[in-house]
């Protein structure tokens, strides 16, 4: 895998996707706030569509993505780019990265 321009934050969250006529579950190992890494047995071929609900720990709303484009696949892995995000999801996200003390469930 090659470095990225943007730290990636190792989390542990669970999330919801769909699209394509697949829908089922994963969970995200890290985060930017252009994309994540994805743990899930769901078939992502490169450049399926879905759209994702990043349940996060606490108190904190879900992130809803709108659009996310599946880069690159391994087994049980594969990685999203975010296209679009849903209200103020974007800005949840940015805040969330930017603390200091992010602390996945």
């Amino acid at each position: 895998m090659q470095e990225r321009g943007r730290p990636r934050i190792e989390v542990n969250y669970p999330v919801l996707l769909s699209g394509e006529g697949i829908e089922g579950t994963g969970t995200v190992t890290n985060l930017t706030i252009t994309g994540g890494e994805i743990e899930s047995d769901l078939p992502a071929p490169i450049g399926a569509h879905f759209r994702g609900r990043i349940q996060l720990s606490g108190a904190r709303n879900p992130i809803d993505i709108a659009v996310a484009t599946v880069r690159w696949q391994r087994v049980n892995r594969f990685g999203l780019e975010f296209v679009r995000f849903e209200g103020s999801a974007k800005v949840q996200l940015q805040q969330m990265l930017n603390q200091s003390d992010v602390t996945p469930s």
